[in-house]
């Protein structure tokens, strides 16, 4: 199948990369203080894919949950022992 990437394709991708690094600002592991480290991959929106990794399992619980939110919670402190 060919595939042409369009600047749209383009702009899009790149605005779900920007809305997902925002939402996961700030969020740290309660534990062991380091961030989650997120990568993408794929070219445009129907192939993209993420791939999230951390140093625990609550650090990801919260990464994760922050990814599925509408927009960030700023009310959920991301340091703060559950």
């Amino acid at each position: 199948m060919f595939s042409v990437l369009t600047d749209f394709d383009r702009l899009r991708v790149e605005r779900f990369k920007q809305a997902t690094e925002e939402k996961l600002r700030g969020v740290r592991c309660p534990e062991h203080h380091q961030a989650p480290r997120v990568r993408f991959h794929g070219n445009s929106i129907r192939d993209i894919s993420i791939s999230l990794t951390g140093c625990c399992s609550r650090v990801m619980e919260i990464a994760n949950a922050r990814i599925g939110a509408s927009w960030p919670n700023p009310s959920e402190s991301t340091s703060a022992a559950s």
